[in-house]
């Protein structure tokens, strides 16, 4: 789902300065990614996304081609709906600026289908990955909307963390809420770092599994090992 109509600007949300633990201060812009900074952007998931996540980094998808391909084409898919945000900072040796952190979004629509649907992933092991992010649409219900803001990862490169970036671009879907007309939206946790940064944002518990218990038919984990205890889906209206 396209929000905006085609040649609108990107929008600017914020510019904010933050100082790290070592007081070290740095500007940050945290804006809507523009066309021409989608393929940065998916360099950056890919660099770093795919290394932290707890899911990925199980089922090693950074040197796995197939889920590689899968799933930047979720991402590409989700940046065309031109929504996706990210804290831009000055490259301290010129040229255009650096992404040092990044959510990508995106619209659900009751009943209406996304492209995504017509792709035949090629990764059994995204298969599954995708299959667990198909659980969010219960939302319609709970909250009873038509429209919803997902989303499929929020990333922080390594320079730049401590800044307090994470929760900054989650609290965006405030923004995107209100600006877009969505009235709800809904978050997935595979980490216990990053479902902190939502405190205080008044999220609630929607969905719960440990991972553990996530098998295949035959009693087999799809996530052995992983370096997490459970899945969660949180929700709120905006």
């Amino acid at each position: 789902m396209r929000v905006k109509s085609l040649g609108q600007s990107p929008k600017v949300l914020q510019m904010i300065e933050k100082k790290n633990k070592d007081g070290k201060l740095m500007k940050f812009t945290i804006q809507e990614i523009p066309e021409d900074r989608y393929e940065d952007a998916i360099h950056h998931m890919c660099t770093y996304f795919l290394v932290d996540e707890p899911t990925c980094q199980c089922l090693n998808a950074k040197n796995d081609p197939l889920f590689i391909q899968d799933i930047t084409m979720l991402w590409r898919l989700l940046l065309a709906e031109d929504i996706s945000v990210a804290a831009f900072v000055d490259n301290p040796n010129g040229g255009k600026s650096i992404i040092a952190g990044m959510t990508v979004l995106g619209i659900e629509v009751k009943n209406q289908k996304k492209k995504l649907s017509d792709y035949e992933f090629k990764s059994e092991k995204f298969k599954i990955t995708y299959k667990l992010l198909s659980l969010t649409n219960m939302i319609y219900e709970h909250y009873e909307v038509d429209k919803y803001i997902t989303g499929f990862g929020v990333s922080v490169n390594p320079d730049y963390r401590r800044y307090g970036l994470g929760k900054e671009l989650l609290k965006v879907r405030d923004f995107i809420g209100s600006t877009y007309g969505v009235p709800a939206t809904v978050i997935t946790f595979t980490s216990i770092i990053s479902e902190k940064l939502i405190a205080g944002m008044e999220y609630e518990e929607l969905f719960s599994k440990n991972f553990a218990d996530i098998v295949d038919k035959d009693g087999k984990e799809y996530y052995p090992n992983i370096n997490s205890k459970t899945y969660k889906i949180m929700g709120r209206r905006l």
